[in-house]
């Protein structure tokens, strides 16, 4: 049921059926393509079934990236601390309830249609992406670089806007 590709292991559906407590532990270090990390992401996922229709996965990711300050352009280490809460259906939502599907407030659930695995490594690189913000700057305090205060002080000026300092309005009259 949960695929991590740093384990290299899949876990089958039946493995969360057969455990003891219905509940499988994962803690792994992986560094997931297109992330600039300072070193592997750390993931602890607890995986558990709710019912005998959804699948929760609950836990933690955290990790180090090479970010740029957008103010100074200096280069930086962001620390990066997130929690994970996913709720899975295993079998088609539609298909299981036909119409009789009630929302709840703050209830979403990914429809894994009947799948056999949920890749953890790809829930630990939505979960990094989604913890970056967009703005990253090295400091709070952080007023940029000289070299970048200079460049936004420039005033650029189109040509083709001149037309419209010559319009005279009726109150200029």
């Amino acid at each position: 049921l949960v695929r991590s590709r740093g384990l290299g292991d899949v876990y089958k559906r039946q493995e969360l059926e057969q455990s003891d407590s219905g509940v499988l532990e994962f803690d792994f270090e992986d560094s997931p393509e297109g992330i600039d990390l300072a070193e592997p992401a750390h993931a602890e996922f607890t995986v558990s079934r709710i019912g005998g229709v959804f699948i929760s996965v609950v836990g933690h990711v955290s990790a180090k990236l090479n970010a740029v300050c957008d103010n100074c352009l200096k280069n930086f280490i962001y620390d990066i601390d997130t929690d994970v809460n996913e709720t899975y259906a295993e079998n088609t939502l539609y298909e299981e309830y036909k119409g009789e599907t009630e929302i709840k407030d703050n209830f979403f659930a990914i429809d894994l249609n009947g799948a056999d695995e949920i890749d953890l490594t790809d829930l630990m690189y939505q979960s990094l992406i989604l913890a970056i913000p967009n703005k990253l700057v090295c400091d709070i305090n952080c007023m940029g670089s000289e070299e970048i205060k200079k460049y936004l002080k420039k005033e650029i000026q189109d040509p083709r806007l001149e037309v419209f300092k010559t319009i005279k309005t009726e109150k200029e009259n």
